[in-house]
């Protein structure tokens, strides 16, 4: 999936278009100049500081991709399927000086299935994004905003994640390993180990109701059928059903091999509020 950007199609309508961060004092100039009712926000990786978002009579809105006061912070959808959430959604929310704690506007919930996964997340989120815009522009326009103050004692906060945070650890549980997949797949990165120091990616995998055998210990590849690997986690094996094995270089996920450990996993940082 390639994603267009906003600052080439805007620059090719002839819109005022400018790159930088938050903090950054051009942009506090530039939203000076154009002098905006209300600023709308929408999958900006920055804070605003008060002295831009101020600027605006009625405020500033930004559009969240989760249902807060939970998952607040970066890559919200990430993080709700690495734990295993059914119920995502997008919020409209007033900007405040914090990180997604101002007042709700409203938001909307979908339902992701255990066997989706982050690409079929962002198919149903998207289109939330129109409706939802329409929504609350017919609300300032209508002169009726509703707000609501978040329950901050249930907030959750994450931090960016990184693409060297797919490595999976299989000293984990299966469905902890499977939610990783399921949750850094294409368009993302995707999750990947090791064999012998040589990485291979994986792009979709099932969870197994299969028994392991005496012995096995986690990262034990159990079968390679040619369609399908399974291999030994935590608890129960796990079936990868889509792999990249280029970068074995050659080398084969054989019965009877050990995957490498993880040589340190990020997957499950969190920062939780207050």
């Amino acid at each position: 999936m390639v994603y267009p950007s906003v600052f080439q199609a805007a620059r090719q309508a002839s819109i005022p278009a400018l790159r930088c961060r938050g903090k950054d004092p051009t942009l506090r100039e530039f939203v000076r100049a154009l002098a905006p009712d209300l600023i709308w926000i929408t999958d900006y990786r920055y804070l605003l500081p008060e002295s831009v978002f101020g600027l605006a009579p009625l405020g500033a809105v930004n559009l969240h991709p989760s249902l807060l006061p939970r998952y607040r912070g970066r890559a919200p959808v990430n993080w709700a399927i690495i734990n295993g959430e059914e119920h995502l959604g997008l919020t409209a929310h007033f900007v405040d000086a914090g990180m997604d704690t101002g007042d709700i506007i409203t938001q909307e919930q979908y339902h992701l299935r255990p066997d989706q996964d982050v690409a079929e997340a962002l198919d149903m989120l998207y289109p939330l994004y129109r409706r939802i815009t329409r929504k609350v522009v017919g609300c300032f326009a209508a002169g009726e905003v509703p707000r609501g103050r978040q329950e901050h004692a249930l907030a959750t906060a994450f931090p960016r994640r990184r693409p060297e945070d797919g490595v999976i650890d299989w000293t984990r549980k299966a469905s902890d390993i499977y939610n990783l997949i399921r949750a850094v797949a294409r368009p993302y990165p995707g999750a990947y180990g090791y064999l012998a120091g040589r990485r291979f990616t994986v792009w979709k995998a099932s969870l197994d109701a299969g028994k392991a055998g005496p012995g096995a210990c986690a990262g034990s590849v159990l079968e390679n059928d040619g369609q399908s690997v399974r291999v030994m986690c935590a608890d129960a094996p796990l079936r990868l059903t889509e792999i990249d094995v280029a970068g074995l270089n050659g080398a084969t996920l054989r019965p009877g091999s050990v995957l490498d450990p993880a040589p340190g996993s990020a997957t499950l940082r969190q920062m939780v509020y207050p």
